[in-house]
């Protein structure tokens, strides 16, 4: 992956007054970043607002969260780093300075000890082998045709000034924990608290339109309008009213109309009012900022600013001072305004909630309602804003180029209409049979079901069922397993598990049900491996946690590799996400690899020498006694599987003698069938179809057949399988002709063990209902897309 990751340095107070350094600029856009530091809840005042009576010379630290050394603005930043150790006594290590060195060759070295510019360039360097691949120069492009061209580019991987190598060797300590990052300020999770930055994308200026009349009328002939219109002054000769042959000068502006001033795009991130002053204060004080906040005619001229993003966070929008600020701009100027207490909630993916609104009517309780709000919380009130505010929505488009109002695009609504009664629901006769006979055929007994079995009773409610990417009907990985009367556990947290699981239990805005009840009887997070479609939504997850106004009363443990808890530990850094809090309600951090069915590899690199308390496989194990204790479970066992990382299934045992096994993602592994045995519940991961076999292997998943003889060898009462390719948009093809008791995983459904066999009913009726959509959405092959797990 090629990428230039630029860093972004907070300003210093005396550069306010100059015109501002672009972050990023090509033939199309310039784009500027306007900083907004933290606050201090007990200083709300700017820093730059209470110190301008001293301005510091250098870049000052008080707001920002660590002094920064300025980023490269091309490839070479990889070159420099060699030039500044040309004298390194080291040569096998010269692409470190001196000091770093002399720390990174002792027996007991710790990139954590690492403080001041030793510690800033370990980052550095650490972020170079994040993206090692750099592009080819237009010099190396030059002369590469078709084919071989892009062989050659796809190829060229390897780092100048590295002998050779594609990483440095900073790539054997990648899962050491980085140097202490030192917050200046708290990192609670208040909005005053966040570090935001705001862009100006500026656009290209467009010359004027030629006038050929008035070129005709001033005899400018074919040759000096080329001239003219490269912005020459030409001089030439042409006859009089007389005859007589005369000198004319032609400039640019006597045949070409004024030239289109560029378009300007704002977009402001606020997260409260202590912001406020900060924003307010760039507008004032910086030349360009100034000439954009006007409504002079002149100002207008040389930047027309389009449109603006407000992302307004509590109260920022009611504010007085921002309303001020808002009328500042001049009035043509369109405000797009994202706040979440005066907008309403709306489903965007309404397909979606289509299908999900006529599953309802085949089972209320197995496909329930997703969750949405018409209503905002507050009304917004126009008193005081500028003419043209609109609220942003989903489908809310704007033209720079011609210039045009934001306008919603014409996008077929399949779900409000019909959830508000306005419409029926569009459920036609084949479809209404197919209910029919599903829900006859889910009435018939199942023969080897008593109805006093264990575990009948407990909920998997499937947030994301989708591999490697999310598509229209699936998001990525996440299973939620409810144990009445004990908790939650959570299998995976993909990105976007904390909108599945909003839409499935609903909002509230004082935190006493819905989606804040569910994060308070939240007791367990199993990730089970460091693949982004299983971990991303995972800090979001702690950190809404950590905004409960009503708190937990019991601890959450996450429960993954070495990896995944140093990514929260570092993040804590960032972010307050209630690691080991004081009140010992918070975060804990278990080692999966203490808990695994079977000695477990070591991590390589020095990992185990640090100082990390999840690494201490005793107190891991301890601490997961009391996870145990506290959602009524016999055992938590992890189970090494067969996949291109390293990853961990689960078996999760119950005092009341049930069991689920959890595959994550894995090629069929006996691992699973011996630490499984006889297992109430497996779910297992599907990808690929059973035509699929041979891709399947290659990328170190399960097809359907062989998910459904893990279960068959393991003895499995139940099976539930999950994880499909994006090939298989809708319903996956699955045979359904063996009488093994399996059904397949829909985002979204409430699926109680003991109707396992009734959703296996149901599945000729919804995929009736899938067959009836009549858009072409999600037909696109997607074989090729780049996936985590490739």
């Amino acid at each position: 992956m090629s990428l230039n990751p630029i860093e972004v340095d907070p300003p210093v107070a005396t550069a306010l007054v100059h015109e501002p350094t672009p972050i990023f600029k090509d033939e199309n856009i310039t784009v500027f970043g306007i900083h907004l530091p933290p606050q201090s809840p007990a200083d709300p005042v700017s820093a730059l607002e209470s110190n301008t009576s001293n301005m510091p010379e250098e870049p000052s630290t008080s707001r920002s969260k660590r002094k920064r050394s300025p980023s490269p603005k091309s490839s070479s930043k990889r070159q420099q780093v060699d030039e500044t150790a040309s004298d390194s006594a080291n040569t096998s290590n010269s692409f470190m300075s001196t000091s770093l060195q002399g720390s990174f060759n002792k027996s007991n070295f710790s990139p954590y000890a690492l403080i001041g510019d030793d510690a800033k360039e370990w980052l550095r360097l650490t972020i170079e082998n994040m993206f090692p691949k750099m592009p080819p120069t237009p010099d190396e492009k030059k002369g590469r045709k078709g084919k071989k061209a892009k062989k050659v580019e796809e190829s060229e991987t390897v780092q100048p000034g590295f002998g050779g190598a594609r990483h440095n060797k900073l790539v054997w300590h990648k899962e050491r924990q980085l140097p202490k990052f030192v917050p200046s300020i708290s990192n609670s999770s208040d909005p005053a608290m966040r570090e935001t930055l705001c862009y100006v994308v500026v656009g290209p200026r467009y010359r004027g339109r030629f006038d050929p009349e008035k070129a005709e009328a001033l005899g400018l002939e074919k040759q000096n309008r080329a001239k003219v219109c490269k912005g020459e002054t030409v001089t030439f000769k042409v006859p009089d009213e007389k005859g007589n042959m005369i000198e004319r000068t032609v400039r640019p502006e006597d045949v070409i109309g004024a030239s289109e001033p560029p378009q300007v795009i704002l977009i402001l991130d606020v997260p409260s009012p202590a912001h406020i002053p900060d924003l307010t204060t760039a507008f004032e004080t910086n030349p360009l900022y100034s000439r954009l906040h006007s409504k002079k005619i002149e100002d207008k001229n040389e930047y027309s600013v389009h449109v603006i993003y407000h992302m307004c966070g509590p109260r920022v929008l009611e504010d007085p001072r921002y309303k001020s600020f808002m009328n500042g701009f001049a009035d043509s100027v369109h405000h797009v305004v994202a706040s979440r207490e005066h907008a309403p909630d709306p489903l965007t993916f309404t397909s979606v909630g289509g299908i999900q609104l006529k599953l309802n009517k085949l089972d209320s309780d197995m496909f329930p309602i997703p969750y949405y709000r018409l209503k905002p919380e507050k009304e917004l009130s126009l008193s005081g804003l500028p003419p043209s505010v609109t609220l942003m929505q989903a489908n809310l488009h704007t033209d720079c180029r011609p210039v045009k109002p934001p306008q919603l695009l014409d996008v077929t609504d399949n779900f409000h209409p019909y959830a508000t009664g306005e419409k029926s629901i569009p459920l036609s006769k084949p479809v209404l049979g197919a209910f029919r006979r599903s829900r006859s055929r889910s009435r018939s007994p199942s023969p080897s079901r008593a109805a006093n079995e264990p575990g009948q009773d407990v909920v998997v409610v499937p947030l994301g069922t989708s591999s490697a990417a999310p598509s229209k009907y699936r998001n990525v990985s996440s299973t939620l397993i409810q144990i009445p009367n004990y908790g939650n556990i959570l299998l995976d947290a993909g990105e976007g598990t904390w909108g599945q699981l909003i839409r499935f239990y609903g909002d509230d805005p004082d935190h006493k049900s819905g989606v804040w009840e569910f994060l308070r009887n939240l007791k367990c997070i199993f990730v089970s491996h460091a693949h982004g479609d299983h971990h991303i939504g995972l800090i979001k997850l702690l950190a809404m946690r950590k905004q409960l106004r009503v708190p937990p009363t019991s601890p959450l443990w996450v429960v993954s590799l070495h990896p995944i808890l140093l990514y929260l530990q570092e993040f804590s850094d960032l972010e307050d996400l209630g690691l080991n809090s004081p009140d010992g309600n918070g975060v804990i951090p278990v080692l999966s690899d203490a808990l695994s069915w079977r000695p477990a590899r070591k991590y390589l690199g020095g990992v185990a020498s640090e100082n990390q308390p999840w690494l201490d496989q005793n107190k891991s194990r301890a601490l997961a006694r009391d996870m145990c204790e506290s959602l009524g479970l016999s055992d938590f066992v992890t189970v090494d599987v067969d996949h291109k990382v390293r990853c961990y299934g689960s078996v999760i045992k119950h005092k009341d003698n049930w069991s689920i096994v959890f595959s994550a993602d894995t090629k069929p592994t006996n691992n699973l069938v011996r630490a499984g045995e006889g297992a109430t519940l497996l779910i297992h991961e599907a990808t690929m179809g059973d035509d699929q076999a041979d891709a399947a292997k290659e990328k170190a998943h399960s097809t359907f057949g062989q998910a459904i003889e893990i279960g068959r060898k393991m003895e499995a009462k139940n099976i539930l399988l999950t994880h499909f390719s994006a090939r298989y948009p809708r319903l996956p093809p699955a045979s359904m002709q063996d009488n093994t008791t399996w059904a397949v995983a829909l985002d979204h459904a409430k699926i109680r063990i003991a109707d396992i066999p009734k959703l296996r009913a149901y599945i000729p009726a919804i995929k009736r209902c899938f067959q009836e959509i009549e858009d072409d959405e999600d037909e696109v092959e997607t074989q090729n897309t780049a996936t985590w797990g490739d």
